[in-house]
């Protein structure tokens, strides 16, 4: 994961902070939790970082790159900012497995069947589940989902 900085990242809805001046470095490979009370913009920071959610005022830079600030108009789009969104509540595509799941974002992006391959292998061992990825989101756990 590239480094992720937020400068003084602010949102208001109707004249009501949900982020506020919100000043923070995510470091590559760092893991990192938001955690927090209902309301408290831990979804809206998220979403403000892939560029689903636009700030009032701040800057947000991915791997350097300045991809929103307020004072100099930069705005890049989503699709622009190579930054994935794991949703809390997952949507797993029941007629599909888990490796089917998986592959279909990239597949989508029309990715070389190879580096697919390679990825896939690589995040399904990071996350321990290369025993299943035959399997259909029904035969798994809540947890594994």
């Amino acid at each position: 994961m590239p480094e992720i900085i937020l400068k003084n990242v602010t949102k208001t809805f109707d004249h009501i902070n949900a982020v506020d001046h919100l000043n923070l470095t995510i470091r590559d490979r760092d893991f990192i939790t938001l955690l927090g009370p209902s309301g408290c913009g831990k979804t809206t920071t998220l979403r403000m970082i892939a560029g689903l959610e636009t700030p009032t005022e701040g800057e947000i830079l991915i791997d350097g790159e300045t991809v929103f600030s307020a004072e100099k108009g930069i705005d890049v789009p989503p699709q622009k900012r190579n930054v994935g969104f794991l949703f809390q509540n997952y949507a797993l595509w029941p007629h599909m497995t888990v490796l089917q799941n998986i592959t279909f974002g990239l597949e989508n992006l029309k990715w070389d069947k190879d580096k697919i391959r390679q990825r896939t292998e690589k995040l399904m061992k990071m996350l321990k589940i290369e025993e299943y990825g035959n399997r259909y989101p029904a035969e798994l756990s809540g947890g594994q989902q």
